[in-house]
């Protein structure tokens, strides 16, 4: 990222960004981000293409717009998969833990510690087995809550 900034003339905006506690956990966001966004992608693009073109002609013949048809059409069709993706998203925030173990280790200062990280500390470095076991639970809770929460924020009449 510094090499970029400098390369364009922006080299006054340089910084450590993963050793500096203000931006190390937005600095280790962007790569996991960046890792799953084709997933959801191709996810959404298999989802509207599975939509009929001859719905979107229809409309189109009624005289809806653009925003129109992907208000009223589009994205109707794609909730359930837009649910997925959100599901998805969510459960796997919780259960990050690789790119931040092996980026910044929880660091700088416990900035960019989650609790997967946590949980590793406290079985591993610590050996404090039971509250490692404990945040292993709470993760696990936390996944089947938001699941549930987002589920029914997702329900639909036919539901």
């Amino acid at each position: 990222m510094n090499v970029g900034l400098h390369a364009i003339g922006l080299g006054k905006y340089a910084k450590t960004w993963l050793g500096d506690q203000k931006t190390a956990l937005i600095a280790v966001f962007i790569p996991i981000i960046w890792q799953y966004v084709g997933y959801h992608m191709l996810l959404m693009y298999a989802g509207i293409k599975s939509i009929s073109p001859e719905l979107r002609e229809a409309a189109k013949v009624e005289g809806a717009t653009e925003g129109q048809i992907a208000r009223y059409i589009i994205i109707p069709m794609i909730k359930p998969i837009i649910k997925v993706c959100v599901i998805f998203a969510v459960t796997g925030s919780l259960k990050a833990f690789d790119l931040i173990y092996v980026l910044t280790n929880g660091g700088p200062a416990k900035a960019s510690e989650v609790p997967s990280t946590l949980m590793v500390s406290m079985i591993f470095n610590r050996n404090r087995y039971g509250f490692g076991s404990a945040i292993a639970i709470l993760i696990i809770a936390l996944c089947f809550l938001f699941a549930a929460v987002i589920k029914k924020a997702f329900r639909t009449e036919e539901d």
